[in-house]
């Protein structure tokens, strides 16, 4: 006789939160070479430049006739022992290889490099080199430019489409077009990079990352802003893909709200914080119901005490809800930090350097929070000043600290854990870009505006 399904309540939810997102995953108990693990997935977007332009271009769809770029990935792959994980042809899946990397899809096309947990900030970069070699050779073979900016300068939501048609994807678009506009925006045109860092083995180290990782969403917003440009239109804001996620849908997104006005949170008041988010946020997408689109008074909180269609929650139900949350910082078993935009490959590594050098080094991680603690009621007012970069002279200032408490840490790391490059790579950008009170934003500008290709 089969075991009855347990009913879910608040209760075995919030457990569920402690022990799968705010505990560290299996991987965090093996060794690396310093003081944890660090992973990042950056989004690309596709597109093929006309002859005579580097700024005109043509959209290259996943699964084009003639030419599918999902099927000349999985073929170029299979040269370095990628293999798709669906074996149908018109199936988008990831591609996955031996050394932990693969390749995932976005909505709108974006190709996503996600690199595997590495123990080191110098198998960091090889990682990386490994999956940017085999878009190179797509590029030669197929002259396909593969840009790396956090807004689709060239073409609009329409242009693009929806290229995942599952169910999934289908749902997330109906519940974001009942909202606004900024729903399909972000889906089709927009790419960030994910720094993905250790929780931490303690309790203590746990509360002041995320913590820390929180507080710093404003200041990396500006630091790392590459989205003044969409559809053709240069933006007034230096990070617009910012303000499309804080315009987007406040149910599910933006800095976790732990009561900031109390101070310093315990780690009861995180899992608590992300728990009202999970029963407030509205619920999606149900997997056995397709892409069925619900009343914005179902939340998970409603669904759990009254079935819907005849159907309660289950655990599977809630990790499938729980990946529609979009915090800045979500919480996975690691930290999955999301406010960077995707940055140019000279300076793509940047932000992982920048939150390794601030949350890895305990002197500069009690330095960081010392500095925004005294901020916490004013970091979301911050964070909407930041998407227009440094024009507000308190988040430059800030930012400059911040800059110089990462090269601090960082350089503290040991040094078979950091290597050379990354240390030399983050004072550069700092010398160039925070220093100077600008953003990479302004040269993407200047470039698009001066006609010069954006694939720099």
């Amino acid at each position: 006789m089969e075991k009855p399904i347990e009913k879910l309540s608040p209760e075995i939810c919030r457990n569920y939160i402690e022990k799968v997102l705010f505990e560290p995953t299996p991987s965090q108990n093996k060794n690396s070479k310093g003081p944890g693990f660090v992973g990042i997935e950056l989004e690309v977007f596709p597109v093929r430049f006309t002859e005579n332009s580097q700024n005109k271009v043509l959209p290259v769809p996943l699964l084009g006739n003639p030419f599918s770029l999902f099927e000349e990935l999985v073929n170029t792959s299979k040269g370095f022992g990628g293999t798709a994980k669906s074996a149908e042809k018109k199936c988008v899946s990831d591609i996955e290889f031996p050394n932990g990397n693969s390749f995932q899809f976005e909505p709108g096309g974006q190709v996503e490099i996600v690199t595997a947990a590495c123990g080191s900030l110098q198998e960091l970069v090889s990682h990386l080199q490994f999956s940017q070699n085999i878009l190179d050779l797509i590029s030669e073979k197929s002259q396909i430019s593969f840009a790396q900016l956090g807004t689709n300068p060239w073409f609009d939501a329409d242009q693009i489409g929806l290229q995942l048609d599952k169910p999934r994807y289908r749902a997330l678009q109906r519940y974001f077009s009942g909202i606004s506009p900024y729903g399909i925006q972000m889906m089709r045109q927009t790419c960030s990079l994910h720094v993905n860092l250790d929780v931490g083995k303690d309790q203590e180290t746990r509360v002041k990352r995320m913590t820390a990782a929180n507080l710093l969403v404003p200041f990396a917003t500006a630091i790392f802003a590459n989205s003044g440009i969409i559809q053709g239109k240069v933006m007034e804001r230096k990070s617009h893909r910012s303000f499309i996620w804080q315009n987007l849908d406040p149910s599910r997104s933006g800095i976790l709200d732990w009561g900031k006005s109390s101070g310093f949170p315990t780690q009861e008041n995180l899992i608590d914080a992300y728990l009202d988010l999970a029963m407030k946020a509205p619920i999606i997408h149900i997997l056995s119901l397709g892409d069925r689109v619900f009343p914005a008074n179902i939340t998970w909180d409603y669904w759990l005490k009254n079935p819907t269609e005849g159907i309660s929650p289950t655990l599977e139900d809630l990790d499938n809800h729980l990946s529609l949350l979009y915090p800045e910082v979500r919480p996975k078993g690691f930290l999955e930090i999301r406010t960077a935009d995707a940055l140019p490959r000279d300076w793509q590594l940047v932000p992982a350097f920048f939150y390794t050098g601030l949350l890895y080094s305990e002197k500069s991680l009690d330095k960081t929070l010392e500095l925004l603690l005294p901020l916490s009621n004013e970091i979301n007012t911050l964070y909407r000043e930041a998407s227009f970069g440094f024009e507000s002279a308190q988040i430059l200032s800030l930012s400059k600290t911040l800059m110089s408490i990462a090269l601090e840490g960082l350089s503290g790391l040991p040094e078979e854990f950091v290597g050379a490059k990354p240390l030399v790579n983050l004072n550069s950008f700092y010398e160039k870009f925070t220093a100077q009170g600008k953003t990479v934003a302004e040269e993407t500008n200047a470039r698009f505006s001066k006609g010069k290709s954006l694939i720099y």
